[in-house]
């Protein structure tokens, strides 16, 4: 892959190992013996940077597959920043959905900073100032919702990060304890909205309860054969439909009958669009 000129080699080369150091890769130098001199050779330890095993379990892969398929992320957003937005330090199958947009919130790096460090951080939120101990960072409804204890009140509140100014991140690290509980922002967004208010009932496929339970904040009855009945309070069809649409064909909305049809339709939708593509 590299050029027979010896200059445009030796240029391409040193342009790699730039490439290399900026993504955080460390390249050892070695002195070796080639005939009668010394030459210098560049060795790279996979083990320096691989991320090591995460021994993940197949509920936590599968939660981690649902977002690279259903999060479209903006602003050509390096590596770092992309896993920061699929919910910060804690292949796609190919599948096109219905994508969630994010945008790029710069106060998004410092809040995870202080978040892992469990520093405190002041900002301005509304024109008042805030001395906060950071808990929690949630995404719902293309918005961050950052939740903590507010020092002057000693009460939890919760925050949405667009409209935080003037962050700033104490330099002291492990400054306070997360509590075991911590009940952030209500980000069910499909609970929000003009329509009709419906109970709606999902059935589940049992591999994916667990994700249904942490993600949508919501009980499920298990069944007989191991599937799930998730019973919802839905006041926005469009977004509900939205959030069913993530599990694929591991859920099925069982009623009532206007969100039933409202899901065949959009699914129709993208299949239109596929074959006028195609």
């Amino acid at each position: 892959m590299y050029p027979d000129d010896l200059v445009a080699f030796r240029k391409r080369f040193s342009e790699d190992k730039k490439e290399l150091k900026n993504m955080g890769v460390p390249i050892t130098v070695l002195s070796v013996s080639e005939t009668n001199k010394e030459a210098e050779a560049y060795y790279v330890e996979n083990t320096d940077y691989y991320l090591p095993d995460l021994d993940l379990t197949e509920q936590e892969l599968a939660a981690l597959n649902y977002a690279a398929n259903s999060v479209h992320l903006l602003d050509q957003l390096t590596e770092e920043e992309a896993l920061r937005k699929l919910g910060g330090y804690s292949q796609a199958t190919g599948t096109t959905l219905s994508h969630i947009h994010i945008n790029a919130d710069d106060n998004l790096t410092p809040l995870f900073e202080a978040l892992a460090n469990r520093s405190r951080i002041a900002f301005s939120y509304r024109d008042k100032p805030r001395n906060l101990e950071p808990y929690l960072l949630q995404f719902a409804g293309e918005k961050w919702y950052l939740t903590g204890n507010v020092l002057d009140e000693e009460v939890t509140k919760s925050f949405r990060t667009d409209r935080i100014t003037n962050v700033k991140v104490s330099s002291q690290k492990q400054e306070f304890s997360i509590p075991d509980e911590v009940r952030g922002a209500n980000l069910l967004s499909f609970t929000y909205g003009d329509d009709e208010p419906v109970t709606a009932l999902v059935k589940i496929d049992s591999s994916y309860i667990p994700w249904v339970e942490q993600n949508l904040d919501v009980n499920v009855d298990i069944e007989s054969d191991g599937s799930g009945i998730a019973e919802f309070s839905v006041s926005n069809y469009e977004i509900f439909i939205d959030r069913v649409l993530l599990l694929l064909d591991h859920a099925e909305i069982l009623k009532p009958p206007i969100l039933r049809e409202g899901l065949i339709k959009r699914l129709q939708l993208i299949q239109d669009g596929w074959k006028a593509r195609s």
